[in-house]
């Protein structure tokens, strides 16, 4: 017995001594800020509305509630697609809604447009439609298994009329779409052909940044590469920029306030994590330090830290962040 028990110690070293050492992990040193983290789930089907002054999450909801988003200003007219979900836009050039069918489609799939990252409205997929109401293909999704045409008829102040239908209609049919002026956008959805609320947050609810999903063009590519990325929006009040060259724990306000500050949505956006193709693996790129001025006026420094959950499950964005004073 004596002699079975060494033997089996003996071959218990043999294999712990031979087995691969995991190489070690640097991780950032630790700062003095807060911590948060949120699931978007493994697809990333949920988006979150962040406050940094409250320190949490004030929204969260699907992001496939909708199709078009609306802005509700008065003098507004812009229209945005949910890029999140690879929806694309081709302008046919033509103003009768029966002369466009399948035959427009083999063009639109050679010329679909995406909304810019920026979300910016001149840059977006529809562009200043103005008074040409022009019909447009749109597919709802990532494939073009879904493709519907619709048209913008006229906007004023108080609602926008839309005229849509499958791509085999010749008459469609007329939809108003009242403007919500509790919110910076009306969301409508196609599956339903109505308006659809609780996307974002209640107008009395503050926020700073939306972390959820959007289309990128890389353009690095040939041919460029639509491409929908998982990341962070400021809200139209915030501005930030982006530091890698200073130590994250060194940043402070007075170095703050000789930055140069930009309103652009996706300052900080989809780079501050890379995605190993080969191990199917996301890290953080931690020489990436974001600095953001919200929309009361104050200063953040701001760093990711994790893309994983607890239980390794990816869609969790970790971030540190601190208050500047």
């Amino acid at each position: 017995m004596k002699y079975a028990f060494h033997l089996l110690f003996v071959i218990l070293f043999f294999f712990a001594s031979c087995e691969k050492k995991d190489n070690p992990i640097t991780l950032p040193a630790k700062g003095d800020g807060s911590i948060m983290q949120v699931d978007m789930g493994e697809n990333y089907d949920y988006q979150f509305y962040i406050n940094l002054d409250l320190g949490k999450v004030v929204h969260a909801t699907k992001n496939n509630l909708y199709h078009l988003a609306f802005q509700s200003g008065d003098n507004q007219q812009g229209v945005l697609t949910n890029s999140g979900q690879g929806m694309a836009v081709y302008n046919t050039g033509k103003s009768d809604f029966a002369a466009v069918d399948f035959n427009d489609t083999s063009i639109a799939y050679r010329n679909w447009k995406y909304d810019a990252p920026s979300n910016e409205i001149d840059s977006s997929a529809i562009g200043n439609w103005g008074s040409k109401s022009n019909i447009y293909l749109i597919k709802l999704g990532k494939t073009n298994a879904r493709v519907r045409k619709f048209q913008i008829k006229y906007v004023d102040a108080f609602q926008y009329m839309i005229h849509v239908g499958d791509l085999n209609s010749t008459t469609g049919a007329d939809i108003t779409i009242f403007k919500n002026k509790d919110q910076v956008y009306t969301y409508f959805s196609f599956d339903f052909l109505t308006t659809v609320d609780d996307v974002e947050p209640a107008p009395n609810v503050k926020w700073d940044f939306v972390i959820t999903l959007y289309n990128n063009t890389f353009y690095d590519q040939n041919p460029a590469l639509p491409y929908v990325v998982n990341g962070v929006l400021f809200h139209p009040a915030t501005v930030g920029t982006v530091d890698s060259n200073s130590v994250y724990n060194a940043i402070n306000k007075e170095f703050a306030s000789t930055r140069a500050f930009v309103s652009k949505k996706d300052v900080i956006g989809y780079s501050w994590k890379n995605y190993d193709r080969d191990q199917n693996l996301y890290t953080v790129n931690n020489k990436y330090n974001y600095i953001i001025q919200n929309g009361n006026g104050r200063f953040y420094k701001l760093r990711f830290l994790d893309f994983y959950s607890s239980t390794g499950i990816k869609g969790s964005p970790k971030f540190e962040y601190k208050v500047l004073q």
